[in-house]
């Protein structure tokens, strides 16, 4: 089965050595959030992005304690869905096997736009095969974007529920607490 593992933003031109959240801040998807992601709709990040109602990371251990029980188990699920994120790259990489590795010497700014402008047209390339796939595939059924936008709405009016003491801190961590007490309802998990 084949997912959707298209590209919506990236942030290009940094040295391989600057952090990725410092990276994900040069990006139009940071700067303006609901131009990318629909109402109901948020991505998964890994602990070093910020903690947004649009950007949902793992719980960090706090320094000097621990994570509940509660919150390794979601921490686990979570990382099953941010591997899609790897995935994603693996997929790229795989239908442009130029961007393993590429072969550019990058010597003037020149250089670094022709190496800049290539993983571009890498990227757009990916994400259309991805929509001719697409479009193949929804007319054969209904396909998961349904099931995404059912299960956004759903979660959307979950919000007020009392989830302890963990309610506290900013409407992101708030969000995020709401979807572990949705994992578990669904997965029938009992602490």
């Amino acid at each position: 089965m084949t997912h959707n593992l298209s590209i919506v933003d990236y942030a290009l031109g940094q040295p391989g050595s600057v952090h990725d959240a410092f990276a994900f801040r040069g990006t139009r998807m940071y700067q303006d959030p609901a131009s990318f992601i629909p109402p109901h709709h948020w991505i998964w990040a890994d602990s070093a992005y910020p903690t947004e109602k649009w950007c949902v990371v793992p719980f960090k251990k706090p320094r000097g304690g621990s994570l509940t029980r509660r919150q390794n188990i979601y921490n686990q699920y979570l990382s099953k869905v941010r591997v899609r994120v790897e995935h994603a790259f693996a997929a790229l990489k795989g239908r442009f096997q130029s961007l393993q590795e590429l072969r550019f010497k990058v010597n003037k700014d020149s250089d670094l736009h022709v190496t800049v402008y290539w993983i571009m047209c890498c990227m757009i390339l990916h994400n259309m095969v991805i929509r001719f796939e697409s479009d193949r595939r929804d007319t054969l059924g209904e396909g998961t974007m349904r099931w995404a936008i059912r299960e956004g709405e759903e979660l959307d009016g979950g919000g007020d529920e009392d989830v302890g003491e963990e309610q506290r801190g900013t409407p992101g961590q708030q969000h995020r607490l709401m979807l572990m007490e949705r994992l578990f309802e669904q997965r029938g998990i009992r602490m």
